[in-house]
C-alpha cells in the first residue's frame, strides 16, 4: 500500500520532465480516458537494474506501431529516463521496484478511428516492489478457468494495452470463486494465458506452453524461460490445445516480469501433483541466474 507520504515525495517522468506525482496529470479528454487508447510496459528492477529493459522498449515500440501512435522518445531517451526515475525515487540500490512506462493516445479527434490531433502523453513511474515470499512460492496459486475468452483476431491480443477490463473481469471471477487468478481460453477452447501472465506446464519432465497467436502477448519472462529450458536441455513444445493436458500435467507455473515463475497448486477443484515441481524449481533457479548475469 502506498501511503500519503510516499505519494507526496514520489517523482514521475512526465512528458520529458521530472515532476511530483501530484502534478503528473492528463486531460479528462485524453484518448486513454475516453477509449482506453494507451500502451504500457511493466518490468521489475532488481537493485536498480530493470531486467531486459531493451526488450520492453522494443515491445512498447511495436504496440505504438499497432496503435498508429507516435512514441515521443527514442529508446536511448527512455532508457535514460528510467534510470532517472529510479534515482530520483531512491530506488537505485537495496530494493526491488516496479517500473511502468505508459504512452497514451493524447487529444481526441472525434470518433475517427485512430486519428489523432496532438502528441501522446508519456510517463514513467517506479515504486518499491515486495516480491512474493518463499512461503508464497511453496503454496503456489489457485486458478480457475474463466468464461471470458481471449480473441486472437483482435489487435489488442498482440500488445499491452490500457484496455484491460477483460483481464480484470476474469481475475474478479477467479477471486469470487476463492482463487488467485484465472486461465483464459480462446473462443475455440485453446489455452491462451492467465490474466497478466503466461502459462507453462510439465508432463513427464517435458515442458509445454501455448503457441504464439493464441490471443496473448508472449512475455519477456516467457522468452527468458524458453532460453533457460534450452540451456538446461529441457524439451519444450509450443502447443495449440485445450485445458485437458494442463489438468493432467505433473506441475505448472505462471510467468511475468514481477513474480518471475509462480507455481500453480490447483486449477478449479483439481490439485496439481507437484507444487512446486522439480522442473519449475530448476527453471526458476536458472531464471534468477540469468538476471544476476545480466546485472553484472
Amino acid at each position: 500500500m502506498i501511503d500519503k507520504e510516499d505519494i507526496a515525495s514520489e517523482k514521475v517522468f512526465f512528458n520529458g520532465d521530472m515532476v511530483p506525482l501530484c502534478r503528473a496529470l492528463i486531460p479528462i479528454d485524453d484518448r486513454a480516458v475516453l477509449f482506453g487508447d494507451s500502451a504500457f510496459e511493466t518490468m521489475r528492477a532488481y537493485d536498480g537494474f530493470p531486467f531486459r529493459l531493451w526488450r520492453h522498449i522494443e515491445r512498447l515500440e511495436e504496440s505504438c506501431r499497432i496503435l498508429r501512435l507516435k512514441l515521443p522518445f527514442s529508446s536511448k531517451e527512455i532508457t535514460a529516463a528510467v534510470a532517472r526515475v529510479l534515482k530520483e525515487n531512491g530506488l537505485e540500490t537495496g530494493v526491488d521496484s516496479r517500473v511502468r512506462i505508459t504512452v497514451t493516445g493524447g487529444a481526441p479527434a472525434g470518433l475517427k478511428g485512430l486519428s489523432r490531433t496532438g502528441d501522446a502523453t508519456f510517463f514513467i513511474t517506479a515504486r518499491p516492489y515486495e516480491p512474493p515470499s518463499a512461503e508464497d512460492y511453496e503454496k503456489g496459486l489457485a486458478l480457475s478457468v474463466s468464461g471470458i475468452k481471449r480473441n486472437p483476431s483482435s489487435p489488442l491480443s498482440s500488445m499491452k494495452s490500457g484496455n484491460y477490463l477483460d483481464s480484470l473481469f476474469a481475475r474478479q471471477e477467479a477471486h469470487d470463486r476463492g482463487g488467485d487468478d484465472a486461465i483464459m481460453l480462446t473462443p475455440s477452447g485453446n489455452l491462451s494465458e492467465a490474466t497478466s501472465s503466461n502459462i507453462f506446464y510439465i508432463k513427464d519432465g517435458k515442458l509445454a506452453t501455448p503457441n504464439a497467436g493464441l490471443g496473448f502477448l508472449p512475455g519477456i519472462t516467457r522468452e527468458a524461460v524458453l532460453e533457460a529450458a534450452l540451456r538446461l536441455a529441457i524439451e519444450c513444445s509450443l502447443v495449440t490445445e485445450g485445458s485437458d493436458n494442463l489438468l493432467s500435467a505433473d506441475e505448472a507455473f505462471l510467468t511475468n516480469s514481477m513474480f518471475e515463475l509462480m507455481p500453480v497448486s490447483r486449477i478449479g477443484t483439481h490439485a496439481m501433483r507437484l507444487c512446486p515441481g522439480p522442473v519449475t524449481t530448476r527453471l526458476h533457479t536458472a531464471y534468477r541466474e540469468l538476471v544476476d548475469l545480466e546485472m553484472r
